[in-house]
């Protein structure tokens, strides 16, 4: 079990190897986590390769692997998609918010979003949403789709066989799902959160 301040550390690996491609320093640990020494980092990074989560080769600055991390780590936070769909595997997690006391977390992710389709129902260019990850949307809802390839977010409506993704912007269009459509339901929105 690891504490509080060893899932931050663990995070800011996690993502920090996501975003540049490489480990931090441990200047750029104390810098991140607002530690008052370069020991204590050593210190914290001694303590999760006890605890079997990393591994270090001494004597070099960025010679770090996580090796285990299937403890509980919250609900992961996907910041790219590949071939528009959002793919919950390590590379395209930018980090993970912790829920897990709330959430049954595999059923749920969070999604950057892009754009201002819907700022009408208040979520704005660079929110994260939480989406719960089900295929039943009734009108109304607010859901996450895959459309030719493409991911999207906006207000979902049913209606004798057609389907409508509604942007909650008055200068977007609805859009209409055709039957030749790649069409698929990822999930439902359940929360959003300010950027972060």
């Amino acid at each position: 079990m690891l504490t509080k301040k060893q899932e931050q550390m663990l995070n800011f690996l996690i993502s920090f190897k996501n975003r540049y491609g490489y480990y931090p320093t441990i200047r750029e640990i104390c810098t991140h986590l607002k530690l008052s020494s370069t020991a204590s980092a050593k210190k914290m990074l001694d303590r999760l390769e006890e605890k079997g989560v990393i591994r270090r080769g001494h004597g070099k600055a960025r010679l770090i692997e996580i090796v285990n991390h299937t403890h509980k780590k919250g609900i992961p936070v996907l910041g790219k998609v590949a071939a528009g769909y959002p793919i919950l595997s390590e590379e395209n997690i930018l980090t993970y918010i912790n829920l897990e006391k709330f959430l049954d977390t595999d059923k749920y992710f969070f999604l950057k979003v892009t754009g201002d389709s819907m700022i009408e129902k208040k979520i704005f260019d660079e929110d994260l949403v939480l989406v719960e990850l089900t295929k039943e949307l009734k009108n109304g809802d607010i859901g996450v789709f895959r459309l030719n390839g493409e991911v999207t977010v906006k207000t979902y409506y049913y209606n004798r066989n057609s389907i409508i993704l509604k942007p909650e912007n008055p200068f977007y269009e609805n859009i209409i799902v055709e039957e030749t459509d790649d069409f698929e339901i990822i999930g439902k929105v359940v929360f959003i959160m300010r950027n972060i």
